[in-house]
């Protein structure tokens, strides 16, 4: 079609036309997991956690994971339990230091472990952020492991150090 000017006409695309077109371009763009908003990192400790703890009928609930430099401090929940597990990556793997609970909130305990004084404090301050999004009832969970009020040692969780 030409306009007045003798030139190329073409309608002008309905708002609606548009805004289905970009929204299912963007649908079919999106990576199809359920962790698409963790980093390549996070992942990797979600997957560990996963494969190394998860029991048929108790599956492992792992957020949030902080990641600082080749240390993470990742919060978990499996049943009535709960704890925080402490990692160390070494080259491209990683590896479950320890569990425990509210401890590992502490700067200095992190540094006795061999955590560098930044990297702990670093640690700590993102999960404490990350952690204010978080029920009452699954902080409190979250600082369970090892303490006389922890439903029980599964046997999944004596494969490392329990700080």
């Amino acid at each position: 079609m030409k306009n007045r000017h003798n030139k190329m006409y073409s309608p002008p695309i309905p708002f609606r036309t548009l805004l289905a077109a970009v929204t299912l371009s963007s649908a079919l763009a999106a990576p199809a997991f359920a962790n698409d908003s963790l980093t390549q990192e996070q992942q990797q400790v979600v997957k560990l956690i996963s494969e190394t703890y998860d029991q048929p009928d108790h599956k492992v609930e792992t957020a949030p994971v902080i990641v600082v430099d080749n240390y993470a401090i990742a919060d978990w929940i499996q049943g009535e339990r709960g704890g925080r597990a402490l990692l160390r990556r070494d080259g491209d793997k990683w590896m479950v230091l320890a569990c425990g609970g509210d401890e590992f909130k502490k700067t200095d305990l992190l540094h006795k472990a061999g955590i560098p004084q930044d990297t702990a404090s670093q640690l700590i301050s993102e999960l404490t952020e990350a952690e204010q999004s978080i029920s009452p009832k699954k902080l409190a969970q979250f600082g369970l492991f090892g303490t006389p009020n922890d439903p029980g040692m599964s046997a999944h969780h004596q494969n490392h150090p329990q700080n």
